[in-house]
């Protein structure tokens, strides 16, 4: 079941007069309804408000820094709380993508969730992220037909283990969480690579068919995407070759230290104690003990 989320005005008992949230406390008030659609990040549109309820048309509304800020609560969706929410006018302002993402990323299937229409602009922005991955900064479609590096390959593979593992539970939330952590790291490694973004397209089709669809056709494509053979994850392109230690001295972080991954105790506390900031904190001193935990940390004791 999805619960709808309700915006409340504070009318100040027996007057025509309302009070900003935050101001009520001061105020003995009624507690009133008002329609979702009015309401933007919790500011009432006071000139829509008088339209919809004329009765209140010459009413006072005391305002914060110029604006009606209104109260909120989560409950069942009802005509009577005027917090139903129209699907089409979603699709109108957002694209049906962005509607059927966001009712993906509220929550698991089989639980109650709460609608919450301000939360629909993080999946838009999300859609727009994973847009301007094939654009330039002038929005001409641009991608390049170079190799993928290997950190690229880990963010998409990664990506795709998780996905594919999300879609079998029916746990689609967490695997749009995924596609937003992947766009992220891929804008972060300015990746515009073929080898990269068509399999992520493919792979996002059954959350966001529409984008994808025109994306794929850009890419040269003369097949529908709901053709093309869904990516599989390469394990050997997740392992790392790394890991990044913390070093402490004493029990304190002083600095980090990138080693490999199937580095030995006695290799590593040799790479610790010739690197360039040891001396400082060893001051002299020989350690008395090197205590090395693998992909953990390494603490020196002086």
């Amino acid at each position: 079941m999805i619960q709808g989320r309700s915006n409340y005005v504070y009318r100040i008992n027996g007057t025509n007069t309302f009070v900003s949230h935050n101001l009520k406390n001061q105020h003995e008030t009624t507690t009133l309804h008002v329609d979702v659609n009015i309401v933007q990040n919790d500011i009432l549109d006071v000139e829509a408000f008088k339209k919809w309820r004329p009765e209140f048309n010459d009413a006072e509304l005391i305002l914060e820094n110029g604006k009606y800020v209104c109260g909120w609560g989560v409950e069942k969706m009802s005509k009577r709380y005027y917090n139903v929410v129209n699907p089409d006018d979603i699709v109108e302002k957002y694209g049906a993508d962005t509607l059927r993402m966001y009712e993906m990323f509220l929550g698991p299937l089989e639980m109650s969730k709460p609608w919450d229409t301000n939360g629909i602009d993080g999946v838009y922005k999300f859609l727009r992220k994973f847009w301007r991955l094939f654009h330039d900064e002038k929005f001409n479609f641009v991608i390049s037909e170079a190799e993928p590096t290997a950190e690229e390959l880990k963010v998409l593979h990664k990506t795709i283990k998780k996905v594919q593992e999300d879609i079998e539970r029916f746990a689609f939330n967490t695997a749009v969480s995924a596609f937003m952590i992947c766009v992220n790291e891929l804008n972060e490694l300015k990746c515009n690579k073929k080898g990269i973004l068509e399999p992520l397209s493919i792979l996002l089709s059954p959350f966001a068919p529409h984008i994808a669809e025109e994306l794929w056709q850009l890419c040269g494509n003369n097949y529908s995407i709901t053709d093309a053979v869904m990516p599989e994850f390469d394990e050997k392109l997740l392992v790392e070759d790394t890991f990044e230690y913390p070093v402490s001295f004493n029990g304190k972080m002083r600095f980090k230290i990138a080693l490999p991954a199937d580095m030995d105790a006695k290799s590593a506390e040799q790479a610790v104690l010739n690197h360039e900031m040891a001396g400082k904190w060893l001051e002299g001193k020989n350690p008395k003990k090197v205590i090395f935990v693998p992909k953990k940390i390494i603490n020196i004791v002086i």
